[in-house]
């Protein structure tokens, strides 16, 4: 019998005696949805909440807590080259600043170069900015002192392209954030400063200079009395007196500082109207908001609907989201956006897909997709198909490796409120799976060869003999260790207790899951 149709005959059993001990629930088969259309920024992209299905338990509350959070590595197809990650492809969000809108329609002059944007965009991030335009209306404003090449760096990284603040991007957009008073950027810098590394004095130079106090204070606490310190670099003489006091201080003893904690984010700006936020937003559950309008439908293509659809001015504006969704995307889109990992997700992915925000569904979906986000397949899976991101659910299946964990995901008490789509991708997925099971492709480092496992090859834990005999598994054992051998490395599985024949005995793998527990594999992949 081969191993492949063995392990295909074990999996089909384990399914069905999953169906017949049964879960409390029925299975519900959704209708399939038709694919989502690649979304840009000022087309309709996913349905709104008037479409919604049941909600899953995986979101109740805004959270995902009650799932087990583990780090997932993505993984190849068997018999094909390796895949690296790749961010989501599917939703694509670009801003032509060198052209007005319906929206951008005020000029910035730089260096002879004009660059158009929303007057009301940049007056919530800018008061300098807001300024000038109350006292030149219906004029281009003049940036001096400043490249044209900065300037489009700066509006690229505050619009909903989302670009990233990087080791180079970081010293352009410093300057322009502290001349503009652009706090909200200032504190994007900053936190990427205190995880980066830096020369010292380069640190503490540049907090000094723009006036990070968090940072300043955090490279205080990092220095030791008698820490040596270069005082002949130009960096050094460039910083205050009060600076050289404080590092004086610090170098003969003097107590460190007290941590400044990040200021937590708020929405109290939000609850009163304002010349900035003028116009009131209301949640289903019937929460008020003051924000402006003109910046939510940058960032929500159901906002600049309505605000089309207007000929008046607009006063009250009704959203799809509860009171908790849209406070989440109030504080992912304004100043200083509001960071998203595995905690705050939930929330953020459903207001982002009630509101039609790309922006925001493609900062979700890249944190859903890479590598390093402590959260389990089916969470990220869950979440996906809950938003109705189809195309993206091969790509996170990827990082299932093997036929076992796919089965497992099955289980899940939430497994049944999935849509038809998404439980025919775990199907693809499994039959990729039992292509090739257990011979899964790595990549070697002396030769850079990618290839499958070639041969199993069993060691004995006693003598440490090697053999390729497969009727090894057929005899009773105790303590038998198998050594696949790979193109790259080599995977260990151990048996623990006695075998005999098919499905004899337990394998315990270590697989990105954490420590899962099958029975009867071993015995019936090697049994021919």
């Amino acid at each position: 019998m081969s191993a492949t149709f063995t392990l295909f005959r074990n999996v089909a059993h384990c399914l069905a005696v999953s169906r017949h001990l049964g879960r409390n629930s029925t299975t519900r088969l959704d209708t399939p949805f038709p694919p989502a259309p690649a979304h840009t920024v000022h087309h309709s992209t996913q349905p709104s909440g008037s479409r919604e299905r049941s909600r899953s338990p995986l979101l109740a509350g805004g959270g995902v807590g009650q799932y087990e959070t583990v780090p997932c590595q993505p993984s190849s197809s068997s018999g094909g080259a390796a895949q690296q990650y790749q961010p989501p492809i599917h939703i694509e969000v670009s801003v032509d600043f060198t052209r007005p809108d319906g929206q951008r329609t005020r000029p910035l002059l730089v260096e002879n170069r004009r660059l158009y944007v929303d007057e009301h965009y940049i007056s919530v991030w800018s008061p300098v900015l807001r300024a000038w335009c109350v006292e030149c209306p219906d004029r281009e404003l003049i940036l001096a002192n400043v490249q044209y090449e900065h300037v489009l760096e700066m509006l690229e990284c505050i619009h909903p392209t989302y670009k990233a603040v990087d080791d180079q991007s970081v010293h352009i957009l410093l300057p322009l954030a502290y001349d503009y008073q652009m706090e909200g950027l200032l504190h994007r810098c900053e936190c990427f400063l205190i995880s980066h590394n830096l020369p010292f004095l380069e640190k503490v130079w540049i907090a000094d200079r723009y006036k990070l106090n968090r940072l300043l204070v955090l490279c205080l606490r990092e220095m030791r009395p008698n820490s040596k310190v270069d005082l002949n670099g130009s960096r050094y003489y460039a910083l205050s007196d009060r600076v050289k006091v404080l590092l004086l201080e610090r170098l003969h003893g003097a107590a460190a500082p007290e941590e400044i904690l990040e200021p937590p984010l708020d929405l109290e700006p939000y609850q009163r109207q304002s010349d900035v936020n003028f116009a009131a937003v209301r949640a289903k559950t019937g929460r008020l908001y003051y924000v402006n309008p003109y910046y939510m439908a940058a960032w929500s293509n159901v906002f600049e609907e309505k605000l089309l659809g207007t000929s008046s001015g607009v006063e009250e504006m009704f959203c799809p989201c509860t009171h908790e969704e849209l406070k989440a995307f109030l504080m992912a889109i304004h100043p200083p956006q509001l960071r998203i990992n595995e905690t705050n997700i939930g929330p953020i992915l459903m207001s982002a897909c009630k509101m039609e925000s790309p922006a925001l569904l493609r900062k979700c979906a890249n944190l859903l997709l890479s590598p390093h986000t402590q959260l389990s397949v089916f969470v990220r899976l869950s979440l996906l198909d809950r938003c109705f991101l189809h195309e993206m659910l091969p790509q996170c299946l990827q990082m299932v490796v093997r036929p076992e964990n796919l089965i497992q995901m099955t289980q899940q008490t939430t497994y049944d409120c999935l849509s038809t789509r998404a439980k025919a991708a775990m199907m693809d997925r499994l039959g990729v799976l039992l292509d090739n099971p257990g011979l899964q492709s790595h990549h070697c480092t002396r030769c850079k060869a990618t290839n499958t496992c070639g041969s199993v090859t069993w060691m004995c834990p006693q003598c440490k003999t090697y053999s390729t005999d497969t009727s090894l598994m057929r005899n009773t054992t105790n303590n038998v260790s198998t050594t696949t051998t790979t193109g790259g490395g080599t995977g260990t599985v151990t048996q623990y207790g006695t075998s005999t024949g098919i499905g004899g005995g337990t394998v315990t793998q270590h697989q990105g899951y954490g420590t899962t527990s099958v029975s009867g594999t071993i015995g019936g992949m090697m049994n021919r």
